[in-house]
């Protein structure tokens, strides 16, 4: 059971396996890009570039942050203010209750050292920490999960034992403007959220050999097989299997060292209205939407609501069968590189000239006192689940 922890900011929770702890640190753009230094006289397409590429130095130096924590950037809507709300949430975990709340507020220290477009302030309320996990639950249509393209097709050959054959894209990196997908979020006459959860990941040595394995499969599949006896030809090459190699061997590189493993996630408290989750997608490097089936459903809302990255096999699949991924392919669909992750997530900013996008001081009153919405019905922890999930429901 999920329980406020000392006015210090920080939520926990005791699980089997220890004790987990949520954090929170609100962000504003500090101030429009222009306004800084080493950003004046300079076109707003380079004011962009400049600032994300911050970010992914920002995001390179999180991957050393080391195992058992993860962080999340979340974009909120006002609905009376017609403003966004941001905050980076942190969640870790330790042996015990201190150790805990010492690792959550060292995340916090580290994501309150933002890029310096952004004003970041730590939360010390624990209720509000609560409120931006689970402002509000979801319409059963209101949620969207996006993830890397993952393609697939039969395997046209029989001789690496493989039924289906898969090709997972990266996101690609690039400094666009963020704001139209801002714009449509922030004008949602109700509640909805935005996140990118990321959590680092050192790629163990066995992982990196799998990788070469894969991809020394599909190098196989893609040249003539062995001659059939039977009637003296070459088993010709799988098509697919050629597509993806370049995939592949492009991962076996990509993937090598640190990466973060990821979840980006929509929620609205009415359904989605046609096309936002299209346009997160397309802003977030080129990402594919996903919509969780009903039996899904309420184990995807778990995961934005504690941070959490519990697998969705039906809607991570893309229509693939799921049985099919051996477990080495479904790391490789929420492997995110530095600069892939960098395409996901995008801090707050503003451009001179633009419309306000974001709650800033003197904008709009401070931040509203925390008003949970309803909590979700007490769901059991899928299979192989997350087991710090929290349960708002008592």
């Amino acid at each position: 059971m999920t329980a406020p922890g000392p006015r210090d900011g920080v939520l926990t929770a005791a699980s089997p396996q220890g004790v987990w702890a949520w954090v929170a640190v609100r962000l504003a753009p500090a101030a429009a890009l222009d306004a800084h230094r080493g950003y004046a006289d300079v076109p707003e397409e380079q004011r962009r570039t400049q600032a994300a590429g911050q970010e992914l130095a920002w995001l390179e130096a999180l991957l050393a942050s080391g195992p058992g924590i993860r962080f999340e950037l979340r974009l909120r809507n006002d609905p009376s203010a017609r403003l966004l709300r941001g905050a980076l949430l942190g969640q870790a975990r330790g042996a015990d209750h201190d150790a805990a709340v010492r690792a959550a507020l060292a995340l916090r220290d580290r994501l309150t050292a933002a890029p310096r477009h952004v004003r970041a302030e730590p939360v010390s309320d624990t209720d509000e920490v609560r409120d931006w996990l689970a402002p509000f639950t979801p319409h059963p249509d209101g949620l969207a999960e996006l993830r890397k393209p993952l393609a697939h097709a039969p395997c046209a050959r029989r001789d690496t034992g493989r039924t289906d054959s898969f090709a997972v894209s990266p996101l690609r990196w690039a400094a666009h403007s963020r704001e139209p997908f801002w714009a449509e979020l922030g004008r949602l006459p109700y509640p909805a959220v935005a996140g990118v959860c990321l959590e680092p990941y050192t790629v163990p040595q066995d992982v990196r050999h799998a990788f070469r394995a894969l991809a020394d499969e599909y190098a196989r599949l893609a040249a003539p097989g062995s001659v059939r006896p039977t009637w003296n030809v070459a088993a010709p090459p799988d098509v697919f299997a050629g597509q993806a190699l370049p995939l592949l061997q492009d991962a076996v590189r990509r993937y090598a060292g640190r990466a973060y493993r990821s979840r980006v996630s929509l929620a609205c408290a009415e359904a989605l209205p046609p096309g936002l989750a299209e346009q997160f997608a397309a802003a977030a490097g080129g990402a594919v939407v996903c919509r969780p089936p009903a039996r899904e459903w309420a184990a995807a809302w778990a995961n934005t609501a504690g941070l959490n990255r519990n697998r969705l096999p039906l809607t991570y699949a893309q229509g693939a069968p799921a049985h099919a991924l051996n477990p080495v392919e479904w790391l490789l669909t929420d492997l995110l590189d530095a600069s892939e992750a960098a395409a996901a997530f995008r801090l707050p900013y503003e451009v001179p000239g633009h419309h306000p996008l974001f709650a800033a001081p003197g904008r709009v009153p401070g931040p509203r006192p925390a008003e949970p919405g309803p909590a979700p019905a007490r769901q059991p922890v899928p299979p192989g689940g997350d087991p710090g999930a929290p349960r708002f429901d008592g």
